[in-house]
């Protein structure tokens, strides 16, 4: 599959590739098969016209097989559509510009759907919803209306008068097919080949349900004499609210199966008479009514696309949550061990509710040990040495009492702790403000870090840098204990120069 949702052929300008023979084979059979009949069916319905029908559901069936199996299949799309009107019309002229057209509208329809609409997957999104509608849809049909409408006139098989009132039911008529029938082909497709149904969250039952609901609401709405029910008021808007309920909680597949079983029961019972459309010609009221499925279709894939859009962000959010809560274990994990190796810890005050909250390393620098209790300022003050300790008030103070926020960056402060067993330790220690409100503060942060080792360190070689009076006398008594050593040895030696040698 390619990124955009189509078969690898379809990706850029390459169209096709080489299949098994005979996979391709039977996949063109099938697919010519079906063309045929579902035609036949089609222009049974014809009026006006024999070879021109607003119920044409071979372009649905050929656009989703040129997406599914590839545009290598479109001699099976010409077969089909040949044989369809050559033995409906038996003239071989008009049959060959016919399936061109047709053919070429496939084609069209599939390449329009894999560059602008998602190819298999133009049914996952709205927008990709609406430029499949646009284009491969409404677009693409204009292609075999056009060419259709002119292989009739010129096959004397219709009027040049009449060229508009030709084309018209043929462009809707292929538009619609698409619009209707390539969605639920694509869903039963994706269905089938997906690992879980898509009827498993919802459950069965509620498939079930809403499928009967639908269907009995149809038979309400148009196997009945318009005026026979409620005075003859129409209630065909009566069958939206199951179908909306089915595409919400179903997707495309619950959308497209709920559109097509109120088409072929509102079909039926229009054909035979019956509906809010018999009250208009045959030819207006099977234009009219496939003109409403069409605005049934596009309004449930509309709602079953965003749905699915919905749930697939709220997938990719969960999943996301769940691998941001992943590393934020991590990395909390490693900046524990951080902050525990270095002695370094982290606390909050909360102005409004007077509470401290204390990380784990603060206990036992203060002198608390492994214990963890609510913690009140004033006890946490009263362990700073009494020589900082308003130095220390006064920070805070000056915190509480400012207008606006501040990063984590201050400035570090040294401050002393004085604990019960009267050891001394030396905290850096940083303030900050981390709320503010109605231009109140409500909350100031800061770190501590122990470093009273590096504290005694640097006191014990700034007091070897100082001179030490006590040890002045030593260093003049050593240089005089020197002179003693050599100086009377030189004295006596001049003696004994100057007064001359020994006796």
């Amino acid at each position: 599959m390619s990124a955009n949702g189509g078969p690898e052929h379809w990706r850029g300008t390459v169209l096709w590739h080489r299949a098994p023979v005979a996979r391709l084979g039977l996949s063109m059979l099938a697919l010519g098969s079906s063309y045929f009949f579902a035609g036949k069916f089609g222009l049974f319905l014809a009026v006006g016209n024999a070879s021109v029908s607003v119920v044409w559901p071979p372009t649905g069936i050929a656009i989703a097989a040129l997406l599914l199996g590839g545009a290598e299949l479109w001699p099976a799309v010409f077969a089909g559509a040949f044989l369809v009107n050559l033995s409906t019309t038996w003239d071989l002229g008009s049959s060959l510009g016919i399936a061109s057209g047709n053919t070429l509208e496939a084609l069209v329809g599939a390449y329009l759907a894999v560059r602008l609409a998602g190819g298999t997957q133009a049914f996952t999104h709205p927008r990709r919803v609406l430029n499949f509608v646009l284009f491969s849809g409404l677009l693409a049909s204009t292609v075999a209306a056009t060419i259709g409408t002119v292989s009739l006139v010129l096959g004397h098989l219709a009027s040049p008068g009449s060229f508009l009132g030709v084309w018209v039911p043929w462009w809707l008529g292929d538009a619609i097919g698409a619009i209707e029938v390539t969605p639920l082909i694509l869903a039963v497709s994706q269905w089938v080949s997906s690992p879980s149904p898509v009827l498993e969250r919802p459950g069965t039952a509620e498939a079930v349900a809403v499928g009967t609901l639908t269907f009995l609401i149809a038979l309400l709405v148009f196997a009945r004499s318009p005026t026979t029910l409620l005075g003859g008021y129409p209630l065909i808007f009566l069958v939206i609210p199951p179908v909306a309920w089915g595409a919400f909680r179903f997707g495309p597949l619950g959308a497209t199966t709920l559109v097509s079983t109120v088409s072929v029961v509102a079909i039926a019972a229009t054909v035979m008479g019956d509906g809010p459309f018999a009250t208009l010609t045959p030819g207006v009221a099977l234009l009219a009514l496939r003109i409403f499925a069409a605005s049934l279709a596009v309004t449930a894939l509309l709602i079953a696309s965003e749905t699915l859009r919905h749930d697939r962000l709220e997938g990719e959010l969960y999943h996301a949550r769940k691998e941001l809560q992943r590393m934020l274990k991590e990395r909390t994990a490693e900046l524990d061990a951080a902050k525990s190796l270095a002695k370094v810890g982290t606390w909050s005050f909360d102005a409004r509710t007077q509470k401290m909250i204390w990380s784990d390393e603060m206990y036992p620098m203060f002198g608390y040990g492994e214990g963890r209790f609510p913690v009140v300022l004033e006890n946490a003050v009263d362990r700073v040495h009494p020589e900082d300790r308003a130095a220390f008030q006064r920070e805070v103070s000056a915190k509480l009492g400012s207008r606006e926020l501040q990063n984590q960056d201050a400035a570090p402060t040294k401050y002393r702790l004085l604990l019960p067993d009267g050891e001394v330790r030396t905290l850096l220690h940083t303030i900050h403000v981390a709320g503010i409100e109605n231009g109140e503060v409500t909350r100031i942060a800061g770190t501590a870090q122990d470093i009273s080792e590096r504290q005694h360190i640097d006191d014990e070689l700034q007091r070897l840098a100082r001179p030490d009076p006590a040890d002045q006398p030593r260093r003049e008594g050593f240089g005089l204990w020197m002179i003693p050593s050599i100086a009377p040895r030189s004295r006596s030696k001049g003696l004994g120069d100057s007064g001359g040698p020994d006796p």
